[in-house]
């Protein structure tokens, strides 16, 4: 059972990514999913990161993700908001796997928290030969029960051979990690040498999230640890040797993390809003500025030269 936090937050002594002792708090907001708990959001100019504080010990996050209505860890259908989710995933598996093959030709892929298996399940069925890791242990038997996939807790990362894959996915995942540098650090080791990573992440910078503001669900503290804009992102692929091919859009994004922030403000006609939002955040990021709710970051790790098949 959880209790909601009275006493204040102290300051972070350093920024949880570069070591930077020159902070700024950014927002003060709860967990309106799950526990209504306050935390403050701190952003660090030297790496352009912003992180979830306090944040909790590694022991207690698991306890943040323990309910029916964490759409990711389950394929839940019973209501409206699950079923929209649903069908906005079948659609995005295609343009994922049609993403990936416009980059790279290697079958050996690797999906980072995989949750329930939909989309290596999808690779699979068009010739992929997979491997998943996913913390959830639900989640996980999901995917090997009923998708038939190899999937392992994140800890048995370290005991894949070096040079297995020629792609690694991390769909909105490394928000969650408790450690990016470490994860690198694991991504490149067992990347192939011109083999490619793709990270869908959250966008802070887009419109929906200066519109809602605290209330903007893709902060989802503390489930996410760390809030990566475009110049963080940059800040980390460039630290552990790895060149930025590609930044794409996720459109179906804005709808969605809409819907669950009118959701958070307790507004009528949630769907009404949330669709009317979700379209002026893709029009204002097409107009100029790129900044969608959701971006696909496409990095390659340096060695092998690039096929001309393989460019965009």
């Amino acid at each position: 059972m959880f209790h909601v936090k009275q006493s204040p937050i102290s300051a972070p002594e350093k920024c949880l990514l570069c070591d930077n002792k020159e902070l700024t708090k950014h927002l003060e907001l709860k967990d309106y999913f799950l526990t209504e708990e306050a935390f403050h959001i701190y952003h660090c100019p030297a790496c352009s990161i912003m992180f979830t504080w306090p944040k909790p010990e590694s022991h207690e996050l698991p306890a943040y993700y323990r309910s029916k209505d964490y759409i990711s860890h389950s394929n839940k259908k019973s209501d409206l908001q699950s079923r929209v989710y649903q069908f906005i995933r079948n659609y995005t598996l295609r343009q994922k796997i049609r993403l990936i093959r416009r980059f790279t030709k290697g079958n050996m892929i690797l999906d980072i928290g995989c949750a329930t298996g939909e989309f290596l399940n999808q690779c699979k069925k068009r010739g992929y030969t997979t491997t998943g890791v996913e913390p959830d242990e639900q989640a996980r038997g999901y995917a090997a029960g009923v998708h038939g996939l190899n999937v392992t807790e994140p800890g048995e990362l370290n005991n894949i051979p070096p040079l297995t894959f020629d792609v690694i996915t991390l769909w909105h995942v490394l928000e969650h990690v408790e450690d990016p540098d470490e994860r690198m650090e694991q991504i490149y080791r067992l990347l192939k040498p011109g083999g490619y990573v793709f990270i869908a992440l959250p966008n802070h910078a887009s419109n929906d999230a200066s519109h809602y503001g605290k209330y903007w669900a893709a902060w989802d503290v503390p489930r996410h640890l760390f809030h990566y804009d475009r110049n963080s992102l940059k800040f980390l692929a460039e630290k552990h040797q790895f060149e930025i091919s590609d930044i794409r859009p996720m459109l179906f994004d804005s709808y969605y993390i809409s819907l669950l922030s009118e959701k958070y403000m307790n507004h009528s006609l949630c769907f009404i809003r949330a669709a009317y939002r979700g379209f002026v955040s893709n029009f204002m990021a097409g107009m100029g500025n790129n900044e969608y709710s959701s971006l696909i970051y496409i990095l390659r790790k340096p060695g092998a030269k690039i096929k001309a098949a393989d460019a965009v």
